[in-house]
């Protein structure tokens, strides 16, 4: 299993959002048949926040527990996490997540959302947490590894790693695909029940990579566990034949289900 320290974190409250702007969604190439793919219509917004500076754990808790508030109130279709960061950067202090069963309800949500509640949130947060509009971000789950750790419960933990690849010269979609379907069937060998991975296909003009992967695994454990496999395999001299990675690797919570 592979351990690439990567990806943005599902991240953003409606805290007071008001959206990017949306490029039309690209067309997914065909994938080969033994690549996984999704069946549903999931869109994630990962919304970057800057916290207040002397915000503890316990406010942030509370913040939490009061936007669920909001979100149970205006009836909204929707689960989300917390992602923090586990490198330092000068973007954001957290992502809050949102993951959509479907386009139609992210829209009927940020709708109401805006129309309704984001003025009064704003002033209730009054500085605690805040954002840019230009820095929400939309992806959609084109294929991947499912898990169990879609099943994390309420205030439980898991470690999401983001790679933002471009796929190096001599390589191309087809020899990525083939990559994956030999992936998948490594995984498929074993019991990997505390990891995933997903394909994130950016929902706006991404020209800074080619390929989004998102590696998810159930704790510490299960992360060395893949690192251990994963190091020194034909696998692992594959992908670095063909990507050039940045990787990013966050700690997230979730707090809505």
């Amino acid at each position: 299993m592979k351990t690439l320290l990567s990806i943005i974190a599902l991240a953003a409250v409606l805290v007071g959002c008001g959206q990017t702007e949306q490029a039309a969604e690209p067309a997914a190439p065909a994938a080969p048949a033994e690549v996984s793919a999704p069946t549903n219509d999931v869109i994630v917004d990962y919304v970057w926040n800057t916290a207040a500076p002397d915000m503890t754990d316990e406010q942030l808790t509370d913040i939490i527990a009061r936007w669920n508030a909001r979100i149970d109130a205006g009836g909204y279709d929707m689960s989300a996490n917390v992602l923090k960061p586990q490198f330092e950067t000068d973007d954001y202090d957290l992502i809050w997540v949102l993951l959509w069963p479907s386009s139609e309800a992210r829209e009927a949500g940020w709708a109401d959302w805006n129309a309704n509640q984001v003025d009064d949130w704003n002033a209730e947060l009054d500085g605690a947490l805040s954002y840019k509009a230009e820095n929400v971000f939309s992806f959609k789950p084109v294929g991947g590894w499912d898990s169990n750790l879609a099943s994390v419960p309420v205030g439980g933990t898991f470690l999401p790693n983001f790679s933002f690849c471009k796929i190096n010269e001599g390589f191309d979609d087809a020899a990525f695909d083939t990559f994956r379907a030999e992936y998948d069937a490594w995984l498929a060998e074993g019991s990997e029940a505390d990891y995933g991975y997903y394909i994130m296909e950016p929902q706006f003009e991404q020209d800074d990579a080619d390929v989004v992967w998102l590696d998810l695994f159930a704790d510490e454990a299960a992360m060395q566990a893949g690192t251990d496999s994963w190091t020194g395999s034909d696998l692992e001299a594959k992908w670095n034949a063909m990507l050039a990675c940045e990787n990013y690797a966050f700690v997230a919570t979730a707090i809505r289900r």
